[in-house]
């Protein structure tokens, strides 16, 4: 059963959700705009040969998935090289801060779901080939000691509720309901400053890559690597 893609023609700019086949080296930049003007960029190069094809996605979801409730990542990528029977893959998120909870919680729901997109659609269409994964966020600051203290304050509050006495103040009583928030906090904030990330549903690990955008004119934040 073949990848189920659209082929990108040399003319076109992919559109967001679905997943494309590159056949001929090129660039593909992936951007967020915000509302105050300020833009992201992140150039993905390309590099096909005649035995290779590639696949791109930005917001990738599948077709089987419904659009309410879902999680997206914003740049898939793959390079499947049948000649070496090897496919390295890059799944990441564009994040103009990289700190404070609804960021780190959303970021590692994203990893998860992309990560399953992507084994589900590409990865277990070439059984045999060797996996090399590349997974992370592009951001233009990381503050690795904001994110120190968020996890910090998350292991405070589960650390008080799971080791509560049988008597409980108000207080104790109104943070236990919020238990499952607190430990998606502190899940993902130490995920991202061990640099290593585990899927709900799997067992093996990945490592956390952090790329840091450039600024390239007033408003203009911008990176590129190989694909």
């Amino acid at each position: 059963m073949a990848i189920r893609a659209i082929k990108l023609k040399e003319s076109d700019r992919p559109h967001s959700t679905a997943l494309y086949e590159v056949t001929g080296s090129r660039e593909i930049t992936a951007e967020e705009k915000h509302d105050d003007g300020s833009l992201e960029q992140v150039v993905l190069d390309f590099c096909i040969n005649g035995v290779s094809r590639g696949y791109y996605a930005s917001e990738y979801r599948p077709e089987n998935v419904p659009k309410d409730g879902a999680k997206v990542i914003d740049i898939t990528a793959a390079i499947v090289d049948h000649r070496e029977k090897c496919v390295r893959w890059h799944l990441y998120d564009i994040k103009a801060t990289l700190a404070g909870y609804d960021t780190v919680t959303k970021l590692y729901n994203q990893w998860n779901c992309g990560l399953l997109y992507l084994r589900e659609n590409i990865l277990r269409e070439l059984p045999g080939y060797l996996s090399v994964p590349d997974l992370g966020v592009i951001t233009r600051v990381y503050d690795e000691d904001r994110m120190k203290r968020l996890r910090d304050e998350y292991r405070k509050h589960c650390d008080e509720i799971e080791n509560a006495s049988g008597t409980m103040t108000l207080p104790q009583r109104k943070k236990r309901t919020d238990i499952g928030k607190y430990r998606a906090g502190l899940r993902a904030a130490q995920a991202i400053l061990d640099r290593t990330f585990q899927p709900e549903d799997e067992a093996d690990t990945y490592n956390i890559q952090i790329r840091l955008l450039r600024q390239e004119g007033n408003q203009v934040y911008k990176t590129r690597f190989p694909i």
